[in-house]
Order: structure tokens, then C-alpha cells, then sequence
């Protein structure tokens, strides 16, 4: 019965912003850096919660955090506040 709460009430989480602003996506692909993953940098993308793996090409904010690029750009089609420190990207 849980799993079938969750299932129908996840669309209308996707779907609801609860008063969040995107950052404005013309700035998005401009403003994340893509980097690659190197022996010793490996962390979890905190998104996520899985490892960024050595070798990976990931995501880095203007505030150095570093994250999937798919996690990072689905996020902040949502909020435009860095997920770990708050940073503000442009928003819309």
C-alpha cells in the first residue's frame, strides 16, 4: 500500500515547485564547469548520494561543488541555490 502512495503521489511532486525558483537556464550551461573526476578527488554527488568515480566527467558549480550533470541540471531546473552551500545561480 506504501508503494502505491508514493507511486501516484510522485508525478505531483515532480510537478510542484513549493515555491521554488529555477536558475535561468541560459546561464546554466554557461556558468557549471565540466571536470574530470581524478585519483583522490572522488566524492559522492550529494544529490544523488552515489559516487562521482574516477574517470567521470561531472558537473562543478561556480562554488566548486561537483555533481552528476544530470543530477545538478535536473535540480536546478528546480532551485537555483547550490544544493550543499546555498550559492545562487541566476534566476529567472
Amino acid at each position: 500500500m506504501m508503494g502505491r502512495a508514493l507511486a501516484e503521489s510522485e508525478p505531483e511532486f515532480e510537478n510542484s515547485n513549493y515555491g521554488m525558483v529555477p536558475a535561468k537556464e541560459s546561464l546554466v550551461t554557461e556558468m557549471l564547469k565540466t571536470v574530470r573526476i581524478e585519483a583522490g578527488d572522488e566524492e559522492d554527488c550529494m544529490i544523488c548520494l552515489e559516487e562521482l568515480e574516477v574517470g567521470f566527467d561531472a558537473s562543478r558549480m561556480p562554488c566548486s561543488h561537483t555533481f552528476h550533470g544530470d543530477c545538478i541540471e535536473k535540480w536546478l531546473r528546480q532551485s537555483h541555490y547550490c544544493p550543499i552551500c546555498r550559492f545562487e545561480m541566476p534566476a529567472n
